[in-house]
């Protein structure tokens, strides 16, 4: 029922997002900033980021910044190949139950990667990998890539993202396989082409 509700925009969600923005655990400045975020949303707008937020609030950048990754570290909002999904928002604000993704912890991927803590420094990188909208399998699939090549640096990886991104892949697709076993027959092995 709900979920057709959702479909046909039956329902609010600015003014419920005002009323019970407290009751799902946000402040009132992340509130006010997830709802520019869901206007934004409905005039089309796919890609938001703290500097085109910041146009339509006193808030600052860092605070934007900071908001933005609790909405997708806490799931009110998820991240599908680059695009926000406010999905998860509204079953919060319509009181259902949030299904629970298992979550990758990339910072612990990255440590057993590279066999060692994590500086600060590369935390922020991580954290800046995801501002840029890259999702977490995105970014795993990247780390692996530079495991397979020997290249354990973060350099490497954001090259490897950016390279993504450049040629238009939201996801990283699983290599296709080629047959190894191509049979022709001995007809089409010995046509003289050049004859006909």
């Amino acid at each position: 029922m709900n979920n057709t509700l959702i479909e046909y925009n039956c329902i609010d969600f600015h003014k419920l997002l005002l009323l019970k923005g407290k009751q799902i655990g946000l402040t009132d400045q992340e509130s006010f900033i997830l709802n520019i975020m869901l206007i934004l949303h409905e005039q089309g707008i796919r890609l938001m980021t703290p500097q085109m937020i910041a146009k339509y609030c006193t808030s600052e950048m860092r605070t934007i910044d900071q908001a933005m990754l609790k909405f997708v570290n806490e799931r009110y909002l998820d991240r599908h190949n680059g695009v926000l999904d406010f999905k998860p928002l509204f079953r919060r604000l319509l009181d259902e139950k949030v299904e629970e993704v298992k979550e990758v912890n990339l910072i612990e991927r990255f440590e057993d990667a590279f066999g060692r803590p994590l500086s600060q420094t590369e935390i922020e990188i991580i954290n800046s990998f995801k501002r840029d909208g890259y999702d977490d399998q995105m970014i795993v699939d990247a780390l692996l890539e530079a495991v397979r090549s020997n290249v354990l640096n973060f350099r490497y990886i954001e090259k490897i993202l950016s390279n993504w991104a450049r040629y238009g892949k939201k996801m990283r697709n699983k290599p296709i396989e080629t047959q190894t076993n191509t049979a022709f027959s001995d007809e089409i092995k010995n046509l003289e082409w050049w004859k006909s």
